[in-house]
């Protein structure tokens, strides 16, 4: 992901914990709280429970591409925290770009076919 469009400082960070919304899945947790930049910006975190770094790592990358993907479909003006859960570290990308695009259609994060043009 671009530099522009990553959270980055541990403020950032903290203000989406205390000041988003959640939603679960088995996968990942999806933390969003509105932003003043205009842009939609993602933080990816995997805590020290899903193993070693290596494993850790592995799940963070899975969530950026994960993102990615998914990003031109989001609204713009909201920042993202995606939080790794364990059992992603058994599943293929498919399933987390699944799980991601479910939970922000219950964000109501994603825009429809003509917003996004």
């Amino acid at each position: 992901m671009e530099r522009r469009i990553r959270l980055r400082r541990s403020v950032d960070f903290e203000r989406v914990r205390q000041e988003g919304r959640a939603w679960s899945h088995p996968l990942l947790v999806l933390v969003a709280a509105p932003n003043p930049v205009g842009l939609t910006r993602i933080g990816v975190v995997a805590g020290r429970r899903l193993g070693t770094a290596v494993a850790r790592n592995r799940a963070k990358r899975l969530l950026r591409e994960a993102a990615r993907h998914l990003y031109p479909r989001l609204a713009p003006g909201w920042d993202l925290v995606l939080i790794a859960r364990p059992p992603i570290l058994t599943v293929k990308e498919p399933q987390v770009e699944a799980a991601l695009e479910q939970l922000a259609r219950e964000a109501g994060l994603l825009q429809t076919q003509e917003e996004v043009r």
